[in-house]
């Protein structure tokens, strides 16, 4: 073998092995981009729990934003039985490009039955994102 075969062997090698390294780090798990789902869960819930609907609606997806304002979040939250208290973030579950984020909510419900005044409880509640665009979006349950 020549020593130029020997050569561009090696840079074949090494070119391979750079790819497949590549390759592998790109499939694992991106721990920065899990961190930014769990901050915009945890961002979304601050502004809902400060009645600020413009700031939580911008974490929505934006089909859901095409079809509801601020104002339409507000009347939403704010004509439900259930106030909510606190929010906490707790895990998620996430694959390519959609999460599963779980917040521990704490909510209490005014005259929930005749006798009682309010009922406050705390409750797990999961939420969907989707990554979309390089960015992660709350997706509502219809």
């Amino acid at each position: 073998m020549t020593q130029r075969n020997k050569s561009w062997k090696k840079h074949l090698a090494a070119t391979t092995v750079l790819f497949v390294l590549a390759m592998l780090s790109a499939c694992a798990a991106n721990p920065a981009a899990e961190n930014d789902v769990a901050e915009r869960a945890q961002a979304r819930w601050n502004a809902l729990l400060a009645e600020d609907y413009e700031t939580a609606r911008s974490y929505y997806s934006p089909g859901y934003r095409s079809a509801k304002s601020a104002v339409d979040l507000g009347i939403d939250i704010r004509t439900r039985k259930v106030k909510y208290r606190s929010a906490t973030y707790k895990d998620q579950n996430c694959e390519k490009d959609t999460c599963t984020v779980r917040m521990e909510i704490g909510y209490e419900v005014t005259r929930p039955v005749p006798g009682l005044a309010k009922w406050e409880s705390k409750s797990i509640v999961s939420e969907k994102w989707l990554k979309s665009d390089g960015e992660w979006w709350f997706l509502p349950q219809k």
